[in-house]
């Protein structure tokens, strides 16, 4: 087993010698042109729905007062369900029959005087749709130039 060990270690010391051949490139200048185009096209649709949730019952002017009672809005009135994209809801709006409703008359005869009355019912009171499409477009170039 002492004799292989000596073996290995006279191969060790006999060699050969290396010498390292040079890479040379086959070009002596060029350059590189890249270019990457991208276009985004976004559309979107936006659909804003309002809904008034309850009444509105109005009255204003001067020298009007009710006649006969001191009630001055009618008696609250539930409405019929109704059903939007399988919900399904209830309205509390008034009845204005003229059972229900004030009567309002001037208060002083011969003076001036001014009377509104306005009633604004549940329900939808708005819908706004905006329809867009947004675009963008970006462009990237470059050129790498070398030498050696």
């Amino acid at each position: 087993m002492r004799k292989i060990y000596k073996l290995l270690l006279l191969i060790s010391f006999v060699g050969t010698s290396v010498s390292a051949v040079p890479v040379v490139p086959t070009f002596s200048t060029g350059t590189l042109n890249s270019r990457q185009e991208t276009k985004t096209v976004v559309n979107e649709t936006i659909t804003s729905v309002d809904y008034r949730s309850g009444y509105e019952y109005v009255v204003s002017g001067h020298n009007i007062e009710p006649i006969g009672t001191n009630t001055i809005s009618p008696n609250a009135l539930l409405n019929t369900p109704q059903t939007v994209d399988n919900i399904t809801f209830a309205w509390t709006s008034v009845d204005i029959t003229p059972a229900n409703k004030p009567d309002w008359g001037i208060k002083t005869a011969g003076n001036a005087f001014s009377f509104t009355e306005t009633l604004s019912n549940p329900g939808l009171s708005n819908v706004t749709t905006i329809n867009r499409t947004t675009t963008t477009e970006s462009l990237v170039e470059s050129v790498s130039v070398f030498t050696q």
